[in-house]
């Protein structure tokens, strides 16, 4: 933004407060908005120059010495506000301590909580693999008895035919 103000001629905030707003919006890249808050920012640091500038350096003088009164008063004021900005900074540090020292139990607990589930899952997973494995061994049992049945089935058709069939060829020689 500066080298764009100082590629169009403005080189001091002075110059940048004495520019219109519709001069600043001429500018490339300057809009109405940032072009009225650069000239509030211009005028408005100009202005604290000038009372800087007219404000008397050090402190006021009673018959020629420094009012130690006003600046004890301001020192005392000052260290005032120093203590209660100190006991307010201690009061957040303290509370700040507390609330990770909870979040800190917290997380411990969580811990804890979270190593007996992985027990627990392992405990569960070895459980399911056993009765897997008696539910497999069960079901081949059943399968070979099955198997077993339908072989004494078939023996027994192809042996009754086998002997209806030679009683047959009996009578037939007959």
């Amino acid at each position: 933004m500066a080298k764009i103000l100082l590629a169009n001629g403005v080189e001091t905030v002075e110059a940048l407060a004495a520019f219109e707003v519709a001069q600043l919006r001429s500018i490339p890249g300057i809009g109405t908005n940032r072009a009225a808050s650069l000239k509030e920012a211009a005028r408005t640091h100009t202005e604290d120059l000038q009372r800087a500038k007219a404000a008397p350096a050090g402190p006021k003088r009673v018959n020629g010495k420094p009012d130690a009164g006003r600046a004890a008063a301001r020192t005392r004021t000052t260290q005032a506000e120093m203590d209660a900005r100190l006991a307010e900074a201690e009061a957040a540090r303290a509370a700040a301590e507390e609330k990770a020292a909870r979040a800190e139990a917290k997380a411990l607990k969580a811990k804890r909580k979270a190593a007996s589930l992985a027990v627990e899952f392992a405990a569960a997973q070895v459980k399911a693999k056993q009765k897997a494995k008696k539910v497999k061994a069960k079901a081949k049992k059943a399968i070979e008895r099955e198997k077993a049945k339908a072989k004494a089935i078939l023996d027994g058709k192809y042996s009754q035919k086998g002997k209806a069939g030679q009683k047959k060829k009996k009578k037939a020689k007959k």
